[in-house]
C-alpha cells in the first residue's frame, strides 16, 4: 500500500507559507486602517476640544475694549479708574475662569491686570514685543501662544484693540492657560502634541516633547523667538525622530530616538503612526501618535495562525489517508454503540412511565383520600340531616291533608296559602339535597374565584344540625363587602366543614361549658391575601399535640369515633392551591384555626397526600 505521509506533510508545509505571507499582509494592512481611523477620529476630538476650551474666552477681549472706565482710564491716566478698572479685570477673572485679565496702553505698558495684588503682578511691565500687541495695536485680533515672561508660565494670549469712535486706545488681553488638555491628555494615556506654524510642540501629553521641535529649526527661527521671547527661557532641540514607511492611509510610521539612539520612552526604539492635522484658525498643527508596540505581536499571531492551521491541515491529511483502513472497524463499533443506547433509551422509557404511572396513582389515591374523608363526614352527620329532611317532608304531608279537606269544602284562599308554604318546604328539602349532591360530588380540580361568605353559609347549612342539636351559639356574621379567593370551591367547603365539625366535636367534649362557636372573615394589611378564623370554647388541644394535629391518622377522639385524617387532609388541600392552615390555643380556653388564602391565587403545588405539614 503506498504511503502519502510525505507528499501530505510537504503540501500542508507549502500552504503554511502561503498563508502566513497572506496573513501577514493582511494583518498588517489591516492594523493601519483601522488606526488610520482611530487617528482621524481622535484628531477631530482634540481639534474640537481644543477649539472649544479657546471659543469659551472670545468674548472677554471684547467686554474688555467695551467698558467705560476701562476707555476712561486710556484716556486720562486716572489712579481712581486705575482701581477700578483692576477690581472689574479681577472679578471678571475669577469668574470666567481664565488665567489673567489685563490691559495695555499703546506703547504695551500694562497699566491695569487682574493680577494687580500679586508680587508678580503684570502692571508696569512693558509687553510691546509681543506679536499679539502688534496685531491688536494695528487694529486686528491678536493671538498668541508663549510663555510668560513675568510668570514663566505658558499660555495662550487673545488680544483686543480698544477703541474710542475710529481711535485706538490701547489693548486688550487675556491669557488662557491651556495647561488643563495636557492633564487630560496624559491621564486618558494618549500621545498628543501641538507644533506652532514653526514646528515647535508647545502642547504635550508627555513633558519630554514639550519646547521641542519636529525637525530642526534654521538659526533665523531660533533668533526670532529670542526677538519674541515667545519661549522665554527654554532651549528649544529637536526630537529625534526617524522616518519609516507610510501607511495605507498615507500616514508616517516613526520611532522617537533620544540623542544616544535610544527611545525617548522605552528601552529601544519606540515604533508610532503619527497622525497629523492642520488647525487652520490658529496655524498650528495637532499631532496624534498610534502605539504601533502591538504589530509584532499581531504579526506573530499571524504566524502562529498559518503554522496552526498548516499542522492541522497536515494532521487532517494524514486522518483522511488512514481512514478507510478502519472505516469498517468503525462501522462494527457504531452499530454496536447504537444497540447499547437503544437498549438504554427503552429502559429509560419504561422508567419514565412508571414514574409517571405511580404519580397517576399517588394522585388518584391522595383525591380518593379527600372522597373518602367528605363522604365520612356526610355518614357521621346523616342523622342529623335526615332530620333535617324528614321534618319539612312531614310538614307537607300535613299540608296536603289541610290542602284537601279545603278543596272539598270550596275555601280556595286558605288551600292557596297551604300550597305557599309547601312550595317552600320543598324548596328548603331541594337546597338541602341540591347542596348535599355538590358537597358529595368530587372536585374538578381546578380553581376560580369564590366568595368565602357563601361558603361559610354553605358549610353552615350541611352542620345546622349538628348545631341546633349540641345548642352551640353561633358568632358568625357575613361581611358586607364580598372577599373573593382563588381556590376550589367544592374542596375548600371540606375544610370548612372539618374545622367546623373539630370545633363541635371539642365543645362536645367539654359538656360543662356553654358551647360557643365564632366565625371571622379577615383581609390582611398587604390585601393580597384572606383569611378565615374560627374559634371555639371547647376543650382545645394540648400544647404536647399541637404539634402533631396535621398529622395523618393522629387523633385524641376515642377509638371508633375518627380516623385522624380530617385535618390532614383539610391542610393537603389548602397547600394544594397556594394556602396555610395554622392551629393554636386560645388563651381564654379552646382552639382557633386560621386559613390563609390568596385572593389573586399562587401556583398550584403539589398535592399532599400524607398531609404531613
Amino acid at each position: 500500500m503506498r504511503n502519502y505521509s510525505l507528499p501530505i506533510v510537504l503540501g500542508a508545509m507549502l500552504f503554511g507559507v502561503l498563508l502566513g505571507s497572506s496573513l501577514l499582509s493582511w494583518t498588517e494592512d489591516d492594523l493601519y486602517s483601522e488606526l488610520d481611523r482611530i487617528g482621524d477620529e481622535r484628531l477631530d476630538l482634540y481639534a474640537s476640544t481644543i477649539d472649544a476650551s479657546l471659543r469659551r474666552f472670545d468674548y472677554l477681549p471684547f467686554i474688555i475694549a467695551g467698558d467705560a472706565q476701562v476707555r476712561q482710564l486710556l484716556q486720562t491716566g486716572d489712579v481712581g479708574s486705575q482701581e477700578v478698572v483692576n477690581r472689574t479685570l479681577e472679578k471678571w477673572q475669577r469668574e470666567s475662569g481664565a488665567a489673567y485679565l489685563y490691559l495695555m496702553n499703546l506703547q504695551g505698558q500694562a497699566v491695569a491686570a487682574s493680577n494687580w495684588q500679586s508680587p508678580t503682578s503684570f502692571i508696569g511691565n512693558n509687553y510691546s514685543f509681543r506679536p499679539y500687541f502688534q496685531d491688536a495695536i494695528a487694529g486686528k485680533a491678536g493671538r498668541f501662544f508663549a510663555v510668560g515672561v513675568t510668570t514663566g508660565l505658558p499660555g495662550f494670549f487673545l488680544a483686543r484693540p480698544v477703541r474710542f469712535g475710529d481711535q485706538i486706545l490701547g489693548v486688550a488681553v487675556v491669557k488662557v492657560d491651556m495647561a488643563q488638555l495636557e492633564t487630560d491628555w496624559s491621564a486618558g494615556g494618549e500621545n498628543v502634541w501641538v507644533s506652532d506654524a514653526d514646528g515647535v510642540i508647545f502642547l504635550a501629553s508627555n513633558p519630554d516633547w514639550k519646547y521641542r521641535s519636529v525637525s530642526p529649526l534654521a538659526p533665523a527661527i531660533h533668533e526670532r523667538l529670542r526677538d519674541e521671547r515667545k519661549y522665554h527661557g527654554k532651549q528649544i532641540e529637536a526630537l529625534a525622530l526617524q522616518s519609516q514607511q507610510q501607511s495605507p492611509g498615507g500616514n508616517r510610521v516613526i520611532r522617537l530616538l533620544d540623542d544616544a539612539g535610544g527611545s525617548a520612552l522605552e528601552p529601544g526604539p519606540q515604533p508610532y503612526l503619527l497622525h497629523q492635522r492642520q488647525l487652520a484658525s490658529l496655524n498650528w498643527t495637532l499631532y496624534y501618535l498610534s502605539d504601533l508596540t502591538g504589530l509584532a505581536e499581531h504579526k506573530q499571531q499571524a504566524v502562529l495562525l498559518a503554522s496552526l492551521l498548516s499542522a492541522l491541515l497536515a494532521v487532517v491529511g494524514l486522518f483522511l489517508s488512514s481512514r478507510w483502513r478502519h472505516q469498517q472497524l468503525l462501522e462494527q463499533r457504531v452499530a454496536s454503540r447504537t444497540a447499547a443506547l437503544n437498549q438504554s433509551n427503552a429502559q429509560l422509557k419504561r422508567e419514565i412511565q412508571e414514574r409517571l404511572n405511580a404519580e397517576e396513582e399517588l394522585r388518584q389515591t391522595h383525591e380518593g383520600l379527600i372522597q373518602a374523608e367528605k363522604l365520612a363526614a356526610l355518614g357521621q352527620l346523616s342523622a342529623g340531616l335526615v332530620h333535617e329532611i324528614s321534618q319539612p317532608i312531614s310538614a307537607i304531608r300535613t299540608f296536603l291533608a289541610s290542602t284537601r279537606l279545603l278543596v272539598e269544602r270550596d275555601q280556595t284562599q286558605p288551600a292557596l296559602e297551604n300550597i305557599n308554604d309547601i312550595d317552600s318546604l320543598i324548596g328548603r328539602v331541594t337546597g338541602i339535597v341540591s347542596h348535599l349532591k355538590t358537597f358529595a360530588s368530587k372536585s374538578r380540580g381546578t380553581t376560580s374565584p369564590v366568595e368565602l361568605g357563601q361558603l361559610v353559609d354553605n358549610a353552615l347549612m350541611i352542620l345546622g344540625p349538628q348545631l341546633s342539636k349540641q345548642q352551640v351559639e353561633l358568632d358568625w356574621q357575613r361581611p358586607n363587602e364580598p372577599l373573593k379567593v382563588q381556590a376550589d370551591e367544592i374542596k375548600l367547603e371540606q375544610i370548612l366543614v372539618n374545622l367546623i365539625r373539630n370545633g363541635l366535636d371539642a365543645i362536645q367534649a367539654c359538656p360543662q361549658r356553654d358551647g360557643w362557636l365564632q366565625i371571622r372573615l379577615e383581609q390582611q394589611p398587604d390585601a393580597e391575601r384572606s383569611q378565615i378564623v374560627i374559634s371555639d370554647n371547647g376543650c382545645g388541644i394540648d400544647p404536647d399535640d399541637l404539634p402533631k394535629v396535621f398529622d395523618p391518622f393522629f387523633t385524641t377522639k376515642e377509638p371508633g369515633e375518627g380516623l385522624g385524617l380530617g385535618l390532614s387532609v383539610s391542610y393537603g388541600i389548602a397547600r394544594e392551591f397556594g394556602g396555610d392552615l395554622h392551629a393554636e390555643a386560645r388563651p381564654e380556653g379552646g382552639t382557633r384555626f386560621t386559613l390563609s388564602l390568596s385572593r389573586r391565587g399562587q401556583p398550584t403545588v403539589e398535592p399532599n397526600p400524607t398531609g404531613d405539614p
